[in-house]
């Protein structure tokens, strides 16, 4: 959350733990044992009173290639009595974090919701960050609101996530990875209208 993370009284928290690990151990419910070893994790917590009345939250890391990861989150945030749209974007290649972040100075060039899909473009001075995820049908998850867990949220698991990184130079921009994100978590709830209307404030 950059320095955000510091103002007191925040509607709701953010924090990424890890962007990609390996796992080792099994879940076993009802008396089936599923093995997770060779699989890959990713953690990250909320924390707060509510979540935000509108908000996209994304990520995979089930790519083509190990330690590739993609975690991603636009949401409308409570400010001085107003709002705005705030955006954490992080897309680890290579052994490298890029980062398309409201408080880094990045910008959100292109967002669109359908009934299908969400698509997302993301611009810093040096990178372009293109986002095309299908909407999976998913399942309804207790979250907080007003300090109580009343709230629903339909998350599913079973989207992929398409992803371009380029970087920009003087003829356009270079090609430095494009790859599909499969078992993508990704959510979606509220209006993406107020979305667009904060992101231009």
């Amino acid at each position: 959350m950059g320095w955000y993370a510091f103002v007191p009284g925040m509607e709701c928290y953010h924090g990424i733990l890890s962007m990609d690990h390996a796992i080792e151990g099994f879940v076993e419910a009802e008396g089936i044992r599923t093995d997770l070893r060779g699989g890959r994790g990713y953690i990250e917590k909320d924390w707060g009173a509510s979540m935000p009345s509108s908000w996209i939250w994304m990520q995979t890391n089930h790519f083509d290639g190990v330690g590739i990861s993609l975690s991603g989150s636009i949401a409308k945030i409570p400010w001085l009595g107003n709002y705005f749209t705030g955006y954490i974007f992080g897309f680890l290649y290579d052994k490298k974090l890029y980062e398309f972040t409201t408080y880094s100075g990045a910008k959100v060039t292109g967002l669109d919701v359908t009934d299908d899909s969400i698509r997302i473009r993301l611009e810093n001075k040096v990178y372009r960050l293109d986002i095309d995820a299908d909407r999976s049908e998913g399942v309804e998850l207790p979250a907080p609101r007003l300090g109580e867990m009343t709230a629903k949220v339909n998350e599913s698991l079973r989207s992929s996530i398409n992803v371009t990184l380029l970087r920009k130079n003087s003829h356009g921009t270079e090609l430095l990875y494009s790859g599909t994100g499969r078992n993508a978590g990704l959510e979606f709830v509220g209006d993406v209208a107020e979305l667009i209307k904060g992101l231009k404030k």
